[in-house]
């Protein structure tokens, strides 16, 4: 078989050159770990029942405090949000024992009163 001139017979190289390989080297895949933060509670719920079903005062700078949580992570203020978290956490918790304690001691003093000390006045009164 005749080959033209010039051109190389396949799977051969070129009368003259040298034939040059090639070689690729992988470096190993590389792990990137990324750590994303996940938004803090902000403790909306809490904060507006213990607003309206306890000691109200505090339980309303709780859910001022649990509004700042949202708006200060969307700000990028990641500490802040924490903060704002933590401190709304503390207050509604605060106005919760409140509203609980003076439940409970109205739930002692009333009965008393009206089963104990009101009927030992009326009878001083009466007799």
């Amino acid at each position: 078989m005749s080959v033209a001139p010039g051109y190389a017979q396949p799977g051969y190289g070129q009368p003259g050159m040298q034939q040059q390989s090639t070689v690729v080297v992988g470096g190993a895949p590389q792990t990137m770990v990324i750590i994303q933060e996940s938004k803090p509670d902000n403790h909306v719920c809490m904060a507006v029942f213990t607003c309206l079903c306890c000691f109200w005062p505090i339980g309303l700078a709780s859910l001022i405090f649990a509004c700042m949580v949202d708006s200060r992570w969307e700000s990028g203020d990641k500490e802040g949000a924490k903060s704002a978290s933590r401190t709304a956490s503390t207050l509604w918790k605060i106005a919760l024992g409140l509203g609980l304690a003076a439940i409970i001691i109205v739930v002692i003093i009333v009965p008393v009163y009206f089963l104990v000390i009101l009927p030992a006045q009326v009878i001083n009164a009466i007799g």
